[in-house]
């Protein structure tokens, strides 16, 4: 999920959300190094620059997932009425007619 979104996500909202933006900023507005090491006993760390998406495991980066992916899932729902698309976070499923599911999936 882009930082570009969820900050979209995170303006075009309503209500209480709103007075966290300045929260959410500290920890995703910018990039961020990630520290990677082989663990070979070594000096091997390696500095990736964390520019896109939530951090793994970080509860926070979970539920500004699922408010990017809202809006997009809405719009699939919206052209398929007739299909079902649960979703559990980043796990969608499309369940329909077997026959254009694959169309449906290549449209989103």
């Amino acid at each position: 999920m882009s930082k570009k979104v969820i900050f979209e996500e995170l303006h075009a909202t309503s209500g209480d959300i709103i007075q966290f933006i300045p929260f959410v900023r500290v920890f995703y507005a910018f990039k961020s190094p990630l520290f990677y090491s082989h663990c070979n006993h070594e000096n091997d760390l390696t500095i990736i620059p964390f520019a896109m998406g939530t951090h793994q495991g970080d509860l926070l980066g979970v539920a500004l997932f699922i408010l990017g992916h809202f809006r997009a899932l809405g719009s699939i729902v919206s052209h398929f009425p007739s299909y079902l698309f649960p979703s559990i976070t980043n796990d969608t499923h499309i369940i329909g007619p077997p026959s254009i599911i694959s169309s449906t999936y290549e449209q989103f």
